[in-house]
C-alpha cells in the first residue's frame, strides 16, 4: 500500500510537471496600417474603391490569443478579431450604388470586421515550429454612401471555413524569430485569404516585439445579394505581446 502511495504521489507530481512544461499561450495587440485596393459594387456597376469613393490608407488595431495544451487528440485553440474601417468623400457623376444614382459630392465609408476560431494542432516544436488546422471566420460589416438627400448601405455577413497554417523558424542563440502565418480557401462564390510575414523579438519574461506585412483579401458576391466585393487591404504592423 505504502508503495502504490509513493506510486501515485510520483505520478501526480510527472503530470504536473508536464503540464507546467507544455501548458501556456500568447497573446498579442497590433496595430496595422493598411491600403485599400480593389472595387465593389451594390446594385450598380462596379466601383473603385479609392478612384470613386476615396478611400485612403487607415489604421486599426487586431488582436490574437493561443492556448495550447498537452492533451493527446484534442486541438490547441486560436483566437483571433480584426477590424478594418474605411471613410472617403468625391465627386461622381451618374454613380449608383443601392436603390439610388448620385451625382455631386459624396461621402463613403467601409466598416469591416472579422472573428476568428481557430482548431490546430502543432507538427513540430523546436527551433522550426509548424502548425496547422482549420479556421472559422465571422465577417461583418457594411459599405455605406451618402449625400445630403440619399443614404444607401450594403450590410453583410457570412460565416467562411478557412486552412490555417503558420511556420516559425527561431534564430539558434537569439531572441529573434520569424515567421509566416496564413489562412485561405476558395469555394463556390468565395475567395478569401490572409497572411503575416513578420520577424519578432523577445524581450525578459515572455514580452516581445513584432513587426512585419499583413494582407487581406476577400471576393464575394456571396455576402448579400447583390452587393459584390473584390477587395484587398495590405501594408506594415507592429504588435506587442506575451509569450506565457
Amino acid at each position: 500500500m505504502v508503495h502504490l502511495k509513493k506510486l501515485t504521489l510520483y505520478l501526480l507530481l510527472t503530470l504536473s510537471q508536464t503540464y507546467a512544461d507544455t501548458l501556456g499561450g500568447e497573446v498579442s495587440l497590433g496595430f496595422f496600417n493598411h491600403q485599400p485596393n480593389g472595387n465593389a459594387s451594390y446594385k450598380g456597376s462596379t466601383t473603385d474603391m479609392e478612384d470613386t469613393l476615396g478611400f485612403n490608407e487607415e489604421q486599426d488595431i487586431f488582436l490574437k490569443a493561443y492556448f495550447e495544451h498537452p492533451l493527446p487528440v484534442i486541438p490547441n485553440v486560436k483566437l483571433g478579431y480584426t477590424t478594418l474601417s474605411h471613410e472617403g468623400s468625391s465627386s461622381v457623376v451618374n454613380f449608383t450604388w443601392g436603390d439610388t444614382t448620385y451625382n455631386g459630392t459624396i461621402d463613403s465609408s467601409l466598416s469591416l470586421d472579422m472573428a476568428d476560431v481557430t482548431l490546430y494542432y502543432e507538427f513540430l516544436d523546436n527551433w522550426a515550429e509548424v502548425d496547422a488546422g482549420l479556421t472559422l471566420r465571422y465577417i461583418s460589416g457594411n459599405m455605406d454612401v451618402h449625400s445630403n438627400q440619399h443614404s444607401d448601405a450594403a450590410d453583410f455577413s457570412a460565416w467562411v471555413p478557412m486552412l490555417y497554417g503558420k511556420v516559425r523558424f527561431n534564430l539558434p542563440v537569439t531572441d529573434l524569430s520569424f515567421q509566416l502565418e496564413a489562412n485561405a480557401i476558395s469555394y463556390w462564390d468565395i475567395t478569401a485569404y490572409d497572411y503575416e510575414l513578420s520577424a519578432r523579438y523577445t524581450l525578459a519574461m515572455g514580452l516581445g516585439l513584432e513587426a512585419g506585412y499583413k494582407a487581406f483579401h476577400l471576393d464575394s458576391d456571396d455576402l448579400l445579394n447583390g452587393f459584390n466585393a473584390d477587395m484587398d487591404f495590405s501594408g506594415p504592423y507592429a504588435a506587442i505581446l506575451w509569450d506565457f
